[in-house]
């Protein structure tokens, strides 16, 4: 599921997706990101655009007819090796990663994202990034593991009290006494629920956590334990569902409405401590 730098440098015809996400007060986008910088002859996946357009929130997962739209537009089959990265230390491509996985595919993440490509000597390039390649009729996608989790679900979880929700936010969000960054949203979180920040799981160069150190940053249960992974909007989730798929955990969820659908809906229950 990680590639190296070096290793990614000599994987003929790699295609590289830059994952790039920012939250929305930090005034950057992504694709601002993108169109100054990028390894060269990347490709930009925006999870706002790509996203089920249908629903409230944001950039919630997109259906087969959308994916396939995407893959259309940038001439990409399913048979490729695509490597996900971010511009952030690796706050967003295990979105795009999970995502992709979702249909069957098989991507990776780049180790340490742009700034570990940088510091290897991989290619870079600037300025507007040239179109993309267009097909006329892409990749028919379909999805194959749909561990997207909805609230009713998660709901269902809390009552039966079998799941371990693993909320990936900071602390003080999560204890209820720190502020959301969306205006209006409570704070706190879900019944049962345990804090482990996403960064818990990321040296402090965006690497993912491997092996003993990676197994000692993960609560300690059974692998078997059915896990659901949640968040603000459903983006940092996914760096905790790829830390413990890694640590082979066999019941990996995402809840993908996360914090944002939980509060927002007003009829949930809230813990604050």
């Amino acid at each position: 599921m990680l590639v190296s730098p070096q290793e990614a440098m000599v994987r003929e015809q790699a295609v590289f997706i830059d994952a790039s996400w920012f939250m929305p007060a930090s005034g950057r986008t992504g694709r601002d990101a993108f169109a100054q910088t990028r390894i060269a002859g990347a490709l930009f996946f925006d999870i706002d655009a790509v996203a089920d357009l249908t629903s409230p929130l944001p950039h919630m997962a997109p259906g087969s007819a959308t994916l396939s739209r995407w893959f259309a537009a940038h001439a990409l089959q399913p048979g490729q090796t695509l490597i996900i990265y971010d511009q952030n230390t690796g706050f967003a491509a295990p979105r795009v990663w999970w995502t992709l996985r979702r249909f069957g595919l098989s991507p990776l993440i780049l180790d340490g994202g742009f700034a570990a490509w940088s510091a290897a000597g991989g290619a870079v390039e600037t300025g507007p990034a040239p179109e993309p390649a267009v097909t006329a009729t892409g990749p028919d996608l379909h999805l194959i593991n749909d561990d997207a989790m909805r609230w009713n679900d998660v709901l269902h979880h809390i009552e039966a009290g079998d799941a371990l929700i693993v909320d990936a936010r900071p602390p003080g969000r999560f204890a209820g006494t720190d502020p959301e960054p969306r205006a209006g949203l409570k704070s706190g979180h879900m019944p049962g629920a345990v804090n482990l920040p996403s960064g818990r799981l990321l040296d402090g160069e965006g690497r993912f956590l491997q092996g003993e150190a990676l197994a000692a940053a993960l609560p300690a249960t059974d692998r078997h334990q059915r896990i659901i992974c949640t968040c603000g909007s459903g983006v940092t989730a996914a760096i905790l569902h790829a830390g413990f798929t890694a640590a082979g955990f066999k019941d990996v969820w995402l809840y993908d409405g996360s914090w944002t659908e939980w509060a927002g809906r007003g009829d949930l229950p809230i813990v604050k401590s």
